[in-house]
C-alpha cells in the first residue's frame, strides 16, 4: 500500500522557509531503489508527493516530505544532530509509556478520520519557478553567512 509521510514542523518555523525534498520508496512488497527529488518549496513538494504516491495503481509508492537543512560545514550538521538527539532523549523522558512505548493519552478525544484532500500537483512551470526561487533563498542564506 502507498502512502504519504509529511514533516509537519511548527506553523512560524524557520524550516518552513528551507528547500524540501521529496524521498520516493517502495512499498508493499516491491523492490526498487528509492531516491530523492528536489529541492521544492513545501507545497509543492507535498502535491507532488500526493500525486505520484497516492495515485500509484499499484499501491507500491512511499513519499516522504521533508526539508533540506542547509548546512554549510560538518560541525554545522553534528551540531544539529546533537540538538536532535537531546530533544529525543527530553522528549523520551517526558511521554507516558505502556510497556516501553510511548503513549499519548490526551489525544484519544481528537482522534477522527481525516478526509483526504488533495491539490493539483504542480505543472513542470510552477516547479522550476518554485526551485528559482528556493536556490535565489539559498544563495541569500550563503550572502548573510560570509
Amino acid at each position: 500500500m502507498g502512502g504519504v509521510i509529511i514533516y509537519e514542523p511548527e506553523e512560524d518555523s524557520d524550516v518552513n522557509e528551507f528547500p524540501w525534498t521529496v524521498t520516493f520508496e517502495p512499498s508493499g512488497g516491491d523492490d526498487w531503489d528509492s531516491f530523492i527529488c528536489g529541492p521544492y518549496e513545501r507545497d509543492h513538494a507535498v502535491a507532488l508527493a500526493e500525486a505520484v504516491a497516492l495515485d500509484d495503481a499499484e499501491g507500491g509508492v512511499l513519499a516522504i516530505v521533508k526539508p533540506m537543512l542547509p548546512a554549510l560545514s560538518a560541525e554545522d550538521v553534528s551540531a544539529t544532530i546533537e540538538e536532535l538527539r537531546e530533544a529525543a532523549l527530553e522528549e523520551e523522558d517526558e511521554a507516558e509509556t505502556v510497556n516501553g512505548t510511548p503513549v499519548d493519552f490526551d489525544d484519544d478525544e481528537d482522534l477522527e478520520e481525516e478526509e483526504a484532500e488533495f491539490a493539483e500537483p504542480p505543472s513542470p512551470e510552477e516547479i522550476r519557478e518554485g526551485m528559482a526561487r528556493t536556490y535565489r533563498r539559498l544563495l541569500d542564506l550563503d550572502a548573510d553567512a560570509e
